[in-house]
């Protein structure tokens, strides 16, 4: 045996591992006495006491990982062109960190959750985020309390472009208490590939495309349409996996038949859009959808202008000042872009946390991170680095926040489903897990059954 076995949660593990996502999902910022907001404070409390709670379980070769990489985000910023921009910089390093750190706590408990509980709590999840936005466009007073608790809990980025819903979805959207719809609409999706992911193989991609349909109709967001690629990341990375624990590899003709079929989606989930969003695909093509724009198309020219300009450092960590020039003379230079497009600040104009990557720390130091973050999901057990910066990179076109909370819980969630699926799959053919506590080694065929 090479260690302690592998444990079953707590009560504790799943009470915190429900707050932390709930948290991550809900948004809401604190700030420190001067200024310095710490995002997502309800789940980084929640990530903070399951690090403490685990910190027994803590390695040193992940520590070490996390380390490199926190290394890296430092010498980018401190070799970062315009030093006197440092001051920034530094808070969106600290925001870095604070996110990794809370992350690695949700890791070291969630690992250990059953799929069963794990599933059903984000089936859950998805499912009260409907039952919200459908009270929320039924009844005023929800729509109000929803209003209410977005003008308390937010300071910037609250959606309110209400004229605009009328004109492309002939309703307002719901926000069912997030910031914006999007972030609805992005929760909905992010728990609804966590139910697919570890659902029974038999049903899950029919009833997981019928769910995905059901948050298309009630949330009206273009988002949920991320589904389906999430798909392919998920049959081509994991579920193409095959052979004995400790020895499972890709099966190459499996991801094959993952990649057939996840075109057969994408071209489904196309038409659906062409038809279902209609009114918004002809604002996109006729260049009067700023959202549309700052989300799919401002994000790799921004990313082409800088990486040319700077590639070994990009813009320096939380670079917005910095970027902001190049953003508003794309804005108003752009032929793609038919309509003027009034912003505070570069952060609301460019959200897309995979080109911000790119953006912020350049070709050199972008891909160091991501080496590094890939020995980090190694050092984890993750089975498949591939499928989490896959499941990433997807969620990246929907979503701004390079430094926030969110953005790392993406990645880290799909090392805790990828884990959970593998520990289960071998548990399916009776084999017991036991072994260091991110990983486990056959000792029985002994069928494993979770509590």
């Amino acid at each position: 045996m090479n260690g302690p076995a592998w444990r079953v949660s707590d009560g504790s593990d799943r009470l915190l591992a429900a707050l932390y996502l709930a948290g991550i999902y809900l948004g809401i910022a604190a700030h420190l006495p001067g200024g310095t907001p710490i995002p997502a404070v309800v789940a980084g409390a929640a990530g903070m006491a399951m690090l403490v709670k685990h910190s027994p379980a803590i390695r040193p070769n992940e520590i070490s990982a996390l380390l490199t990489v926190a290394v890296l985000a430092l010498i980018s910023i401190l070799l970062a062109p315009e030093t006197g921009l440092l001051r920034e910089r530094f808070k969106g390093l600290v925001q870095f960190g604070y996110s990794l750190a809370i992350g690695y706590g949700f890791f070291l408990a969630a690992h250990r959750l059953t799929g069963r509980w794990l599933r059903r709590y984000a089936l859950a999840f998805a499912m009260l985020i409907l039952f919200v936005a459908v009270l929320e466009s039924a009844v005023p007073a929800v729509r109000a309390a929803s209003d209410a608790f977005r003008a308390w809990a937010f300071d910037f980025g609250v959606y309110s472009s209400d004229i605009r819903d009328q004109a492309l979805y002939g309703r307002i959207r719901p926000n069912a208490f997030t910031s914006e719809p999007s972030f609805a609409s992005f929760g909905f999706t992010m728990f609804s590939f966590v139910w697919y992911v570890l659902s029974p193989a038999g049903y899950r991609t029919p009833a997981y495309l019928c769910l995905l349909g059901l948050g298309y109709f009630v949330l009206s967001g273009p988002t949920v349409l991320l589904g389906a690629p999430l798909i392919a990341a998920y049959q081509i990375f994991l579920a193409a996996r095959t052979g004995a624990p400790g020895q499972r590899r890709l099966d190459l003709r499996r991801s094959a038949l993952g990649v057939g079929l996840t075109a057969l989606l994408l071209a489904l989930a196309v038409a659906a859009g062409s038809i279902g969003f209609s009114e918004r695909v002809e604002e996109i093509f006729s260049g009067r959808d700023p959202s549309f724009f700052s989300r799919i198309v401002a994000p790799p020219l921004v990313a082409a202008d800088i990486v040319a300009r700077h590639p070994v450092t990009g813009a320096g960590l939380a670079g917005w000042e910095f970027i902001d020039g190049a953003v508003r003379q794309l804005y108003a230079t752009t032929p793609l872009l038919n309509q003027g497009y009034v912003f505070d600040s570069a952060a609301h104009a460019i959200t897309n946390f995979f080109w911000l990557h790119w953006i912020f720390l350049g070709l050199l130091f972008g891909a160091l991170v991501i080496v590094a973050m890939t020995v980090f999901l190694r050092s984890l057990g993750a089975p498949s680095p591939m499928f989490c910066w896959s499941v990433w990179a997807i969620f990246g076109q929907a979503a701004g926040g390079y430094v926030d909370p969110r953005t790392w819980t993406v990645l880290v969630l799909a090392a805790v489903v990828a884990v959970i699926h593998e520990r289960e799959a071998a548990g399916s053919i009776g084999i017991q897990p036991t072994g260091p506590a991110r990983s486990f080694t056959p000792v029985a065929t002994v069928r494993f059954h979770p509590r």
